[in-house]
């Protein structure tokens, strides 16, 4: 039985490996507006121009039918006859049926101003630049009273410390990502 769960589990993990190489490429489009965008009008004119050439339409009648298809309008004046014609079609109304919408929710999330998140990030800025003056003065102190040596100690004491708790959480990190990498698509089972 526990033979049977391990192949299960390696089988499900070469699926997970293998959908990987087409979600990610898809995760950095749809994460990447400018992409997308550049992505979304590649599409749009080469299946236009594929069309104009496997209908022997002309490039103008082409882009027309690439706008009416792809808003999926479709107006019926201009469809395709061939079956790689309507391949192309098929592959145009996807692509901006799923590409589109997305593109829009950018441009939207972009538009929305969110005034108290650019509050938090101004007092931000200000707690920042305090403790950095904070930190030269306390630091300018110490040097006055300790020497610069004793105070090159202690940074390096400190350092070391910070060193042991980022590779602690690097490994957090690190093992959230392995596990993510290796879920099935869906989530956890």
């Amino acid at each position: 039985m526990a033979e049977h769960v391990s192949e299960v589990e390696a089988a499900d993990t070469g699926i997970a490996r293998r959908l990987r190489v087409v979600t990610r490429p898809v995760r950095t489009l749809v994460n990447a507006p400018h992409l997308l965008v550049v992505a979304v009008l590649v599409i749009w004119v080469a299946c236009s121009l594929v069309y104009a050439l496997l209908e022997d339409k002309g490039p103008i009648e082409g882009l027309w039918w690439g706008i009416v298809t792809g808003s999926t309008v479709g107006y019926g004046d201009f469809y395709p006859e061939s079956t790689a014609g309507r391949a192309v079609g098929a592959v145009l109304i996807v692509a901006m049926l799923v590409l589109v919408p997305i593109a829009i929710g950018h441009v939207i999330a972009n538009l929305v101003f969110d005034k108290e998140s650019l509050a938090v990030a101004h007092v931000l800025e200000d707690v920042h630049e305090r403790i950095d003056r904070l930190e030269h003065l306390t630091l300018a102190s110490l040097v006055a009273q300790h020497g610069e040596e004793w105070v090159q100690q202690r940074l390096a004491e400190h350092e070391e410390a910070d060193a042991s708790t980022t590779d602690v959480a690097e490994e957090m990190l690190a093992m959230f990502a392995r596990k993510n990498d290796t879920d099935p698509p869906g989530g956890s089972r």
